[in-house]
């Protein structure tokens, strides 16, 4: 199973639901609201730039460990670690189809995803604050059919309050990746990007493009570098990138 995430204003979602079946369209709500799913991931801690400890744990992630009205689950649902502490997430999948654990709100993102049974692991460093973060898997459905839970660094607490830049401050941020789909109609394409630094992780997204324009000549398959200006969640520049 994969996924098309939406980045930007109120829009029509591409989700390939299904291995195999065709695209299909569902909306979403607007952004800034629930439905934003930038917004849900917007950085509030930064990991440690030095470990001072080391935490191994274990998780597992399937249907049986769903419970009443859940499909889906991890186990255990509240992990615990100590502040810049480096933490080792040894996950099994117990199920045949793909998961994918995410803690969004980390800097940098943390994601560990494979599909079918087996065990695979994957570190990070917690930030040096006392702060409570979610994870989910960051396959969409998954997350809404229970399969997401918290990670409480130290005592645990609400993220700090960071104040937005001003308006006329871009926020611009550059990634690269390889063309899905133009969608002109929409002002949209959708890139199968690497991780952008300090704004998203490596996955596959369709961004609004402003001007609509910059999407002329672009075809799926093409390699392309862009900007994004964070501010208003846009790809504000695009271009091929040379053999």
């Amino acid at each position: 199973m994969t996924k098309t995430l939406l980045a930007g204003s109120s829009a029509v979602a591409l989700v390939l639901a299904v291995s195999g079946s065709p695209w299909a369209l569902a909306k979403v709500e607007a952004a800034g609201g629930p439905g934003d799913l930038l917004a849900a991931h917007q950085i509030v801690a930064t990991s440690c730039k030095q470990a001072r400890g080391f935490r191994r744990i274990h998780m597992k992630g399937g249907t049986k460990f769903a419970r009443e009205g859940e499909v889906f689950a991890f186990e255990p649902r509240v992990i615990r670690a100590e502040r810049c502490e480096e933490v080792e997430i040894v996950l099994e999948n117990t199920d045949s189809v793909r998961h994918a654990l995410m803690l969004p709100g980390l800097n940098p993102m943390f994601t560990l995803e494979f599909t079918g049974r087996g065990v695979k692991s994957l570190r990070f460093v917690t930030p040096d604050e006392d702060i409570t973060l979610e994870f989910h898997c960051h396959v969409e459905t998954h997350e809404k059919m229970g399969m997401l839970g918290t990670l409480i660094v130290g005592k645990g607490g609400e993220p700090a309050a960071h104040e937005a830049p001003p308006p006329e401050a871009k926020r611009l941020h550059e990634g690269v990746g390889v063309v899905i789909a133009v969608l002109p109609r929409k002002s949209r394409i959708i890139v199968d990007h690497e991780e952008i630094e300090g704004f998203m992780a490596a996955m596959e997204m369709s961004y609004v493009v402003t001007p609509v324009t910059l999407l002329q000549g672009l075809e799926p398959g093409d390699k392309v570098r862009f900007t994004i200006d964070a501010n208003i969640r846009k790809i504000v520049d695009i271009a091929p990138l040379g053999e």
